[in-house]
């Protein structure tokens, strides 16, 4: 089963010279990646709220220098920005790395800035982490809309084929996203806050939003937004597929795994075990469905 992983934050360990992509003690290698099924890993450059401004810019070209390194370092890793590269790619038994960013605070202001975002190939653009920045506010302050910057960037987005990821943003942000975006909107790794009631998830009517836009979400793993707890189980993550699919339809269905961003108790050991995951898709949705959300709706949305 070819597996398509929205999120993950390794790019973050990888800038530490004794960690590597090829052997390595946390949640992803690339042997592992292709041992597993994986056609694509999305990789994000992460910017944490504490970093701001012309640092946050700086932050972001040495992560995707990160990024370079880490495709140039492997046998297994090609860069790929669409779903015909990432096609062309495991046709040539490789696994596609896709670029995101989590945090877009790097733009500072600066519209412009966009232009450098693509030309770097990243796919992906979240608008905010957990602290404020240019854009706007994070989930844990609900109610105050996109800054005005924040909406000039969204609006900018509609002439690009860069996706807009909303994980993490407020529920007034996500109003404007909605609003404003005339493309399909994800969240890259979002829950839903039927079944956990944490600010980073999501009411059943955003799931809806997302679902009419032609959008995705990717479910977590993280315990702490799929029960409370410190530890994932196998049935938690089941558990908010269905809740999703219910609420937003078979399309909407992604997984975004956070592998890497995350310190609970997991069910898995590493992404060497994603099969495990699969075969418990297969038995509770059938073949088709578990394709849809292990790679197709994703690989639909990165056209």
């Amino acid at each position: 089963m070819n597996i398509i992983d929205l999120h993950c934050d390794a790019l973050l360990k990888l800038k530490e010279d004794a960690y590597n992509i090829n052997n390595n003690n946390g949640h992803i290698t690339d042997t592992d990646l292709k041992s597993s099924g994986y056609s694509a890993q999305c990789f994000a450059i992460y910017t944490p709220p504490e970093i701001r401004r012309e640092n946050a810019y700086l932050h972001f070209k040495n992560q995707y220098k990160v990024f370079e390194n880490m495709v140039l370092g492997s046998e297994i890793l090609q860069k790929a920005d669409d779903a015909d590269s990432i096609i062309k790619n495991n046709q040539n038994g490789n696994v596609s790395a896709v670029l995101t960013i989590e945090n877009a605070e790097l733009l500072n202001g600066k519209l412009y800035r966009l232009t450098e975002v693509k030309n770097c190939n990243a796919r992906i653009l979240g608008v905010i982490h957990n602290g404020e920045n240019c854009l706007g506010f994070p989930h844990s302050t609900p109610n105050p809309p996109l800054k005005e910057f924040g909406r000039e960037v969204i609006d900018a987005l509609n002439s690009t084929d860069i996706i807009v990821d909303v994980s993490h943003l407020n529920y007034g942000g996500f109003c404007d996203v909605k609003m404003l975006s005339k493309k399909p909107f994800v969240a890259t790794h979002s829950a839903c806050r039927e079944l956990c009631d944490h600010t980073r998830n999501l009411y059943d009517n955003q799931i809806k939003d997302i679902a009419n836009s032609g959008g995705i979400v990717g479910i977590p793993f993280y315990s702490l937004f799929l029960n409370g707890t410190d530890k994932t189980e196998v049935g938690d993550i089941l558990n908010h597929l269905k809740h999703l699919i219910k609420k937003g339809g078979e399309d909407i269905a992604a997984l975004g795994t956070d592998f890497d961003g995350m310190d609970c108790n997991l069910f898995l050991k590493n992404c060497a075990e994603m099969p495990i995951l699969v075969n418990e898709l297969m038995q509770n949705f059938g073949i088709s469905l578990t394709e849809k959300i292990c790679y197709k709706n994703a690989l639909r949305v990165l056209g």
